[in-house]
Parts: C-alpha cells; sequence; structure tokens
C-alpha cells in the first residue's frame, strides 16, 4: 500500500475526515470502468428502482439531470474484478485496521449544464441501520474534475461533530436526497482530480459537488467498503436486537 498512499495520509484523513489520492489507478482501468459503466446507463430507464435523478422526478419527456444508478457493481460484477475496486479495498482495509468489504456503490453521470449542484451532506443521513456507518467512501471521476464541472468539495473537521440534522432536498422514489440547510461552508476545501486520482472520505464528513456547467458529461463512481462488510450489520448485537423486537408480536393493551 506504501506506493499508493501519501506517508501522511492516514493522519490527515482522521484529522480533516477526507484525503486526496491522486494517482489510485491507471488511466487504462478508469476506460475499462467507464467501459462497464456506461451500457448501465445506455438502459437507464429499464433499470427500475436503481436508477433515479439525484436532482428530483423526471418530468414527461425530459432527460434527468444527474442521473444515478445504484448498486452498479452488482447489476455489472466485472466491475469488481477492476484494479480500481481492488486497490480501493486494500486502502480501506488499510485505514481501518480489519478486513473488510463491499458496502455499497453508485454511479452518478451529470449531464452537461445541468444546473443541479449535489448538496451538502454527510453519508450517514442515509444509514439506515441501528449503527453507525464504519467504512471508507471513494469517489472516482471518470475524466478530469474541477469546479466548473463538478468536483467535491469538504468541509475538514466536520466529522468530528457527528450527525447534523439533514431536510429533504429532493424527493427520488419511495425516499429523497438528503441536504443540510444553512450550513456555513467558509472553510470548504475543492479537490479538482486528473484520471486516476480519487478522493476518500468518513461518512460523517459534510460534502457537496456543483452543478456540471462543462459542455460534457461528468462521470464518477463511488464506492463503500465497510468493516467487516455486511456481516457488521448482520451480527452485530444491537442490529441482531433490533431484528428480534420486530418479530415478537406485540402484547395487545389492557
Amino acid at each position: 500500500m506504501a506506493e499508493l498512499l501519501p506517508h501522511d495520509l492516514s493522519g490527515r484523513f482522521q484529522h480533516d475526515g477526507f484525503a486526496v489520492v491522486d494517482e489510485l489507478t491507471t488511466a487504462e482501468d478508469i476506460g475499462q470502468v467507464r467501459s462497464l459503466l456506461d451500457p448501465l446507463f445506455d438502459r437507464f430507464d429499464s433499470l427500475g428502482e436503481r436508477a433515479f435523478d439525484l436532482a428530483g422526478p423526471i418530468l414527461p419527456g425530459a432527460s434527468p439531470k444527474s442521473p444515478e444508478v445504484n448498486e452498479a457493481a452488482v447489476l455489472e460484477p466485472k466491475l469488481r474484478a477492476t484494479l480500481t475496486y481492488e486497490r480501493c479495498r486494500k486502502i480501506a482495509r488499510h485505514l481501518l485496521g480489519v478486513p473488510v468489504g463491499y458496502q455499497f456503490d453508485h454511479a452518478i453521470y451529470k449531464a452537461p449544464h445541468n444546473q443541479a449542484p449535489t448538496a451538502w451532506h454527510q453519508d450517514e443521513a442515509y444509514n439506515l441501520e441501528p449503527i453507525p456507518l464504519r467504512s471508507i467512501h471513494f469517489w472516482i471521476p471518470l475524466q478530469p474534475v474541477n469546479v466548473e464541472n463538478g468536483c467535491m468539495w469538504f468541509i475538514p473537521g466536520s466529522h468530528h461533530g457527528g450527525l447534523v440534522t439533514h431536510g429533504l432536498a429532493n424527493r427520488r422514489g419511495a425516499g429523497g436526497t438528503r441536504a443540510v440547510e444553512n450550513l456555513d461552508s467558509s472553510s470548504a476545501v475543492a479537490c479538482p482530480l486528473s484520471v486516476g486520482g480519487a478522493t476518500i472520505h468518513q461518512p460523517l464528513t459534510l460534502h457537496y459537488t456543483g452543478a456540471n456547467q462543462s459542455h460534457e458529461h461528468r462521470r464518477a463512481w463511488i464506492l463503500h467498503f465497510g468493516a467487516y462488510g455486511k456481516m457488521r450489520h448482520l451480527l452485530h448485537p444491537t442490529s441482531i436486537a433490533a431484528r428480534l423486537r420486530a418479530w415478537v408480536p406485540r402484547r395487545p393493551t389492557l
């Protein structure tokens, strides 16, 4: 792992809640990732509940502004054989210090001039499990990214403040896109990247991506690897207790 990570990455990651890896993978591997993701977006309308527009409901006759495909690596298992996937898994193992496994992934292809930023939020706000996330989240662009086309922004140290209140930014399917209201983003840091680079962040780190103001799609793949994978949630005592409570019939009140 030493050849992939700056010598002080672990310390900065713990202090700031995010870090940049300039050379996560190769341009050739990013090309392979894109060749596997592009066909999913070509059949976006046929993916059912795994396909959404982050910008809100899609109007009749309109194209999605920020199409998102959830669990792309489930729909296209060849993504798990890419160098990007393997290196993300190894970095997560290094940073968490325990065995890790796949938890979730999604891809977002922001349309040109979409006028639809992804609001400030914490990934923990989407966690429906009874225990907090213990995971590392990777944001991997499939082309160079900058402020103009929607690179990642982070607020350093925001993960130390715990989960903050989120409102509903846009409704999608049975749920919606979460957003922090009235946020002071004056300390935010933009993270432009070249092809092969990535950002990594913690579940409680506040982050945001701006609207894509360029003439091309802004494509990104997001991977989450968690401590002990999905088994942590299945076997954690709090999760087991929650399932037992749901299974035991309630006695009628007198």
